[in-house]
């Protein structure tokens, strides 16, 4: 009986596992976060004074593969803002393994801020270690500026491509 666990060889029976993926892309790449260069690289598009529009793309979250299908878009709702106040809310990608099942997703979420009269700071998100066997993870895309009832900007909180592996 072997005493390692050959991942691309064949066992006879189904044995790559995810963490096996994840363990080699983590390795090649980094543990880090990193937006690939493909796609539109989850662009953000303000559509409406409650609606975000994040374009197709691909990620690498610590070792795991998130993408948004080419040509795909996700819509996110961002709740009303309040007259005379100012908020940030983040678009984060959230990883989450369900403690019953173990199944893993990926989704983009929005994470609330707090409105506050002025200097508004980002929400609190998590961070996690999905290697450490954290359930949940957050990789901020965006902080969504909100003055009143109005979505100002959204500001890019990542840089595209990993300095050492996808420079040309």
């Amino acid at each position: 009986m072997a005493n390692m666990h050959l991942v691309t060889g064949y066992a006879g029976k189904t044995h790559v596992t995810a963490a096996d993926h994840g363990a080699f892309w983590a390795a090649v790449v980094g543990a880090e976060n990193y937006i690939l260069n493909r796609g539109s690289r989850f662009a953000a598009q303000i559509v409406s004074n409650n609606l975000v529009r994040i374009a197709d793309g691909d990620l690498l979250m610590q070792g795991r593969h998130v993408r948004i299908a080419p040509g795909e878009t996700v819509d996110l709702t961002i709740e009303n803002g309040t007259a005379e106040t100012k908020r940030r809310d983040l678009i984060v990608v959230r990883y989450t393994r369900s403690e019953a099942t173990g199944v893993e997703e990926a989704n983009v979420v929005v994470v609330r801020g707090t409105p506050v009269s002025s200097s508004p700071a980002d929400p609190s998100y998590i961070v996690g270690d999905i290697f450490a066997g954290d359930y949940q993870a957050d990789f901020p895309l965006y902080r969504v500026n909100i003055n009143g009832t109005t979505i100002e900007s959204c500001d890019t909180l990542f840089e595209a491509g990993h300095p050492a592996f996808f420079d040309y």
